[in-house]
Parts: C-alpha cells; sequence; structure tokens
C-alpha cells in the first residue's frame, strides 16, 4: 500500500494494525511521514532535528519484527519527540543557543520507553527556549497547521504543529504550566499533561522539578491512552464510563475567561457531555485565579537552580526575556519559596476534596485561538496560564480535548482533571464526549 495523505490522520490502531497484516510497511510508511514533514516544514518550523537515518534502520528492524509475529504495541509507528529528551548520539537543543554544539551520551528514559515499544523515532521537535516561555531567536517561532501565519503555542510547540499536520502519529512534550495543553488548544489536539510523576524524567533537561510533568499529544483519546501505556510501562485500564459521570465545572476558571467565543465552545462541550447522561454541576476552587502567583514562587528559583552553570555569564546566549525571567527567579526569597511548596500541598488537598463530589472537573484550557505570536509568558502575569499552572500546582492529571473554534477557525480547547493516578478516570469520560461529537476535525495544510 502507498499511503496517502488520509491514512497520515488515521488512529495508530488503524495503522498497526494494517501494519501486522502486511498491508502496509514501516519503510513505506516513514517515507510518507518524512516527506509530509519535508513538504511542510518551511511553513511550520516544528522540527529542530530530523533523524532519517536512524528511523529508517528502526523502520527496519520493525518490518523484520513484524514478519516474525512479534513487535510492541507501536511496532513501525513514527513518532516524534520534544527536543527537550535526550537520545545518545543526538543534539539535545532544548530550543537554545546554549545547547546548540551538545550531544546527548545517554537515552532519556521517555526515548528508551517508546523504542522498547517498537516506535519509530523520527525527529526532535522545536519548542520554547529551555521551555520557558520564549522562543530564541535562533531556532524561530513554531507555527500552527490550521493558520500558518499564527503560532502551535508553547513551549511544546514543534510536537503539536506535527502531529496536527499530519507529520507522525504522536509526540511527547512536556507541561510546566500548560506547555502540552495550551498547544493542544491552539491545534486541536488531545494534551495530557498525567499524574506528577508517573513518567519518568530521566534524561530531561529540567526546567522546574516540582511543576516539571512530561505530556503527550496525539489526535484521538485512544492513542492518547496507548501512549501513557507505553511510557508508564503499564496498562491504562479501559474502565466503562460510569452511566451518569459527574462533571464538575469549575466556575472560578470559567470566570476568569471573558472571551464570548471560549466560553460559548466551553458550555457546547460540557453540553456533548450532558447529552449523554452526564451529570453536570457547578464546584468551586476559591483562590485557583490567583494560584499562579504561587507556581511563580516555585518556578522561578527552580529554574534559576536548573540554569546556575550558566547565569549570569551566558545573558548574550539567551533571548532576552528568557533570561531575564531567570534572573528575577534568583531574587525569590526562600520564605515565599517554602510557602509556595506549602500552598502547594495545601491546593492538591483542595482538589482531591472537591474531586471527592465529581469523577471529573472541567474548564477551558486557553483564554482564546491561537495567536499571531506565541503568548508573553514572563513572571509578572501568566493569564495564558490561569487555567492550566493549578494542576501542574497540584498534580492532577489534566486532558485538553478539542472544543469548537473560533468564527475565524481557530481551534479552541476545553480540560478534564482527574483524581490523582487516575487517567483512565479522565479517558473513560474524554472517550464519551469524542463518540459523542463523531470525532475531532484535523488541520489540512497540503492535503489533498
Amino acid at each position: 500500500m502507498n499511503p496517502g495523505s488520509d491514512l497520515l490522520f488515521a488512529s495508530i490502531a488503524t495503522v498497526s494494525r494494517l501494519l501486522r497484516d502486511g498491508e502496509l510497511s514501516p519503510e513505506d510508511l516513514l517515507d510518507a511521514v518524512l516527506a509530509r514533514q519535508e513538504a511542510l516544514e518551511p511553513e511550520l518550523n516544528a522540527f529542530t532535528t530530523v533523524l532519517a537515518d536512524q528511523a529508517r534502520r528502526q523502520a527496519r528492524a520493525a518490518a523484520a519484527a513484524l514478519a516474525a509475529g512479534q513487535g510492541g504495541p507501536l511496532t513501525g509507528i513514527p513518532v516524534s519527540i520534544k527536543d527537550i529528551f535526550d537520545i545518545a548520539g543526538v543534539p539535545t537543543i532544548a530550543g537554545s543557543r546554549i545547547l546548540r554544539d551538545t550531544t546527548a551520551t545517554a537515552d532519556s528514559a521517555v526515548h528508551s520507553r517508546l523504542r522498547d515499544a517498537g516506535a519509530v523515532v523520527f525527529g526532535k521537535t522545536n519548542m520554547l527556549e529551555f521551555a520557558y516561555g520564549f522562543v530564541h531567536p535562533d531556532h524561530g517561532q513554531c507555527n500552527n497547521p490550521w493558520d500558518t501565519g499564527r503560532t502551535a503555542g508553547g513551549s511544546s510547540s514543534g510536537s503539536a504543529s506535527a502531529v496536527a499536520a499530519g507529520i507522525g502519529y504522536a509526540s511527547v512534550g512536556t507541561d510546566t504550566g500548560g506547555s502540552v495543553r495550551a498547544p493542544a488548544s491552539f491545534c486541536g489536539l488531545v494534551g495530557m499533561k498525567p499524574t506528577y510523576d508517573s513518567i519518568d524524567r530521566r534524561g530531561l533537561l529540567p526546567l522546574s522539578a516540582t511543576l516539571d510533568h512530561v505530556g503527550l499529544l496525539t489526535r484521538t483519546v485512544a492513542d492518547n491512552r496507548l501512549l501513557l501505556a507505553v511510557l508508564t510501562a503499564r496498562p491504562v485500564p479501559e474502565r466503562p464510563p460510569r452511566a451518569a459521570p459527574v462533571v464538575g465545572v469549575i466556575t472560578e476558571l470559567v470566570d476568569a475567561t471573558p472571551d464570548p467565543e471560549v466560553r460559548e465552545a466551553f458550555a457546547a462541550a460540557v453540553e456533548v457531555l450532558r447529552s449523554t447522561g452526564a451529570q453536570v454541576r457547578e464546584v468551586s476552587l476559591p483562590g485557583i485565579t490567583e494560584l499562579w502567583r504561587r507556581a511563580v514562587e516555585i518556578l522561578g528559583p527552580e529554574a534559576a537552580h536548573a540554569h546556575r552553570r550558566w547565569l549570569p555569564d551566558r545573558e548574550a546566549d539567551y533571548a532576552a526575556p528568557t533570561f531575564a525571567n531567570l534572573m528575577a527567579g534568583r531574587e525569590v526569597p526562600a520564605v515565599a519559596y517554602l510557602a509556595a511548596l506549602e500552598a502547594r500541598q495545601a491546593f492538591s488537598r483542595q482538589v482531591d476534596s472537591v474531586l471527592g463530589e465529581a469523577d471529573v472537573l472541567a474548564a477551558p484550557t486557553m483564554p482564546g485561538g491561537a495567536t499571531v505570536h506565541d503568548p508573553q509568558l514572563d513572571l509578572a502575569g501568566l493569564d495564558a496560564c490561569v487555567r492550566t499552572i493549578p494542576f501542574n500546582v497540584s498534580g492532577h492529571p489534566a486532558l485538553s480535548l478539542p472544543a469548537g473554534s473560533t468564527s475565524d477557525g481557530r481551534p479552541l480547547g476545553w480540560q478534564l482533571i482527574g483524581p490523582k493516578g487516575r487517567e483512565d478516570a479522565v479517558y473513560a469520560v474524554a472517550e464519551r464526549y469524542e463518540l459523542a461529537r463523531g470525532g475531532f476535525p484535523t488541520a489540512s495544510p497540503g492535503r489533498a
């Protein structure tokens, strides 16, 4: 079979079946993905490194495994990873100038698990500098497949842009304040920030040890569930959804989202769930819209600590606003940092308590659709993160899903938040929503 553009947007389950039945070869599939990447890359700027030779070796190994009736859950499936995860012998640039001449000496845990599952890792994706809110001018902004005059969102921008454009079937990113969920919302994808520390972070360049989460970007909920199972090395149970799951709408986060198109799309998404028999009720998390201030008091000093070997001597090699954020983090008093950690624990318990009354919580993901330029995420104000960063602080799993679009066709997203360690509960409600909607639309740059 010669893979056409529609196959590049198929589910992992569909493509895996074709591979296992011998109707499609891993080599032909990879060639189609690489051809699409080459054709769209000038517009998207989604990749820092394309690993064509290495990926072709992996595709040949996948073909041999399949011919022998062997292989893992991702055998022959092309995927990408954010250029913040190490692959032995490959640069880990992290969207920076400082690391452009470095080479990783060992694989990250994420890459090892993808490789062991049979995935064909064909490239490393563009991102905001050190995942800290701003693009470095050496690399440039990653653009959105729905409208290449706008950003894909950050910081896992290249991962989202690639998957939305049909360049690979999934991508692994990171989410410290919303960096998977925000681009998922901008690009019409499914973006999961799982429970804190549920995915091994070895070989991930750190930003904030307390807030960093490995995150997953896919086009369907089932693909996301599969990828999480691979990366946690344990199955995510496909529990049948309750006849009437309880969905708690977080009133403070809806009230903090004044854009009428976002509010209408969110309300429509909730109504889709209600139409399936879900119970919808309002819940309150007082103080949640100000929690970003506590997050800054954690993120700032931890990021400055992670960059201590380069501060302040390498100022000229940073994008100016990244450097400013890092230096501001050095000024956070220790007592403020420790108080923020205490507030983190208190808020986590608060979310646990509210989740005692609901199966999942719901809120908008972003304040609007994709902007022309990346949102400016300086530590003086994080409006773009008001709805996402609380769950980095609390550590609860949060999944962004497509929720319609603006009047000019920009995707919008909403998120479901579940109990810690209960990604299965989040996926069950998300799959209910996806099924009721009849699936999610996809971007079509260069698509016939």
